[in-house]
């Protein structure tokens, strides 16, 4: 039961957010967090020390050491790393020791371990004392009387349970054998993300015998959890080096790609790097199976005529606008206005897995910009860009052009053009910016400046 001390620790916690154990809790604070006769037991942890989950075990509860059976505690609102746990004491206490209770920080996989409690610790009010404990590293935490919390800080773990777990880790790639010359690179923690992010791998010529394909090998000590990536770049056929001109960059089809839902998808994916969960093993990725491949060994696709028209939203409009992609090396391609139909359309060659962008002519400082839930449709691949395969359709190519693909961006509710003026849909009407007619036009005032409907300042 919450006490009516509640109402003083909401007062207290709207003048400021705490987060030093220089400012402590008050009694009235903790009042909240627990029952009048309880033992209260709270305290500090330096965000040095602090890195996983806390449970509070003791005499009380017969020093149990499964985390489901100890007490959780719980943050103190308001004050960074303050924590409060409360139990009810045993009927007899022990006439020398009292009640007992001692945080224990989980390890990163949630378990239990002696070897992460408190290890030295500062009592700064309430009836608790400190002692060494009966082990080397421990201490014991005495509580005595259930009428004021207890508050000490945790100045120190008996082990840290922050420190890196560290294993020996072989990273080992098996490749298809599309083509001889690709080498794969690592890049992460265990590279410290250098030589522009990426380490060629080392050819495993035992391996490549006994797989009959050729197999990469990177071997390191690293800790658990660390995050890495792969790519493909290729060797200098004359020399079987890395080839500098070809090392792999910050690009999509320098990454392996992983068959999910009849979709070919890059591995990693938009959500982050791989990861290191195996201890002290090897970790394999082949190639030659069916739903892994090097996205430089997809099967090659032909080129075909494409007509793209696009209807784009008024606001901030561009005059003259390009289509620029993978298809045209991003050196934009004209498209020609239709007054009668507000469709701007561009003629080109490019293959279903291209990507593509929008933007005003000569110029990336307007593009088109897409709401995240329409996005999630087109499968965004980075930094706004769509890719052909979610418009291409099934079938053979027949008659010129070979595809026909009509897009209305108008809706300004999932399409933007970034840059430019605000316009006169956007404009929140005050004292400072309001309506005028003039000649039958409708404009917007702000700022001592005009503007007309497409947000261009014409005054």
């Amino acid at each position: 039961m919450r006490k009516i001390y509640a109402f003083f620790a909401v007062a207290l916690m709207s003048v400021s957010v705490f987060a030093a154990k220089d400012v402590v809790p008050s009694d009235a604070v903790l009042a909240d967090y627990y029952n009048q006769g309880d033992v209260c037991v709270c305290f500090y942890v330096p965000d040095d020390i602090n890195c996983n989950s806390i449970v509070v075990t003791g005499s009380f509860n017969g020093w149990k050491s499964l985390p489901a059976e100890c007490v959780k505690p719980e943050k103190v609102e308001g004050y960074d790393g303050w924590y409060v746990a409360s139990f009810e004491p045993e009927a007899e206490p022990d006439a020398t020791k009292g009640i007992q209770a001692k945080p224990i920080m989980l390890a990163k996989n949630g378990a239990f371990n002696w070897d992460y409690q408190v290890g030295a610790a500062t009592v700064i009010r309430g009836g608790v004392t400190v002692q060494q404990g009966a082990y080397a590293g421990e201490i014991d935490l005495i509580n005595y009387g259930t009428d004021a919390p207890n508050v000490f800080t945790v100045d120190a773990w008996k082990k840290d349970p922050c420190a890196a777990i560290l294993h020996n880790y072989t990273i080992m790639v098996i490749s298809d054998g599309c083509n001889n010359l690709i080498l794969p690179y690592i890049a992460g923690t265990m590279t410290s993300w250098t030589d522009n992010g990426w380490t060629p791998m080392q050819l495993d010529q035992a391996k490549t015998q006994q797989y009959q394909a050729p197999v990469y090998y990177y071997s390191f000590n690293g800790a658990e959890g660390s995050p890495y990536q792969i790519v493909s770049g290729l060797m200098d056929p004359q020399t079987g080096l890395p080839d500098s001109l070809n090392a792999p960059g910050w690009k999509d089809e320098a990454y392996m790609q992983k068959l999910v839902d009849e979709q070919w998808v890059r591995i990693p994916g938009e959500d982050g790097d791989n990861q290191l969960t195996h201890e002290d093993s090897v970790i394999i990725w082949d190639l030659r199976v069916d739903s892994l491949r090097w996205a430089r060994c997809a099967p090659a696709e032909d080129s075909v005529l494409v007509e793209l028209s696009v209807k784009f939203p008024a606001l901030n409009c561009p005059q003259a606008i390009e289509v620029s992609g993978t298809f045209n090396d991003w050196a934009g391609t004209a498209m020609a206005f239709n007054a009668s139909t507000d469709y701007f359309t561009a003629e080109f060659n490019a293959k279903p897995s291209q990507f593509f962008k929008f933007h005003g002519a000569g110029s990336w400082d307007q593009e088109i910009e897409v709401n995240r839930d329409e996005t999630d449709t087109w499968s965004k691949i980075a930094d706004g860009e769509l890719v052909f395969s979610k418009l291409w359709e099934d079938g053979t190519c027949s008659g010129e052009p070979c595809k026909k693909i009509t897009l209305d961006f108008s809706d300004p509710d999932k399409y933007r053009w970034t840059g430019g003026e605000q316009g006169i849909e956007n404009v929140v009407l005050t004292e400072k910016a309001h309506k005028v007619m003039v000649d039958g036009v409708m404009y917007i005032i702000r700022d001592n400046k005009m503007f007309n409907v497409q947000g261009t300042q014409v005054r």
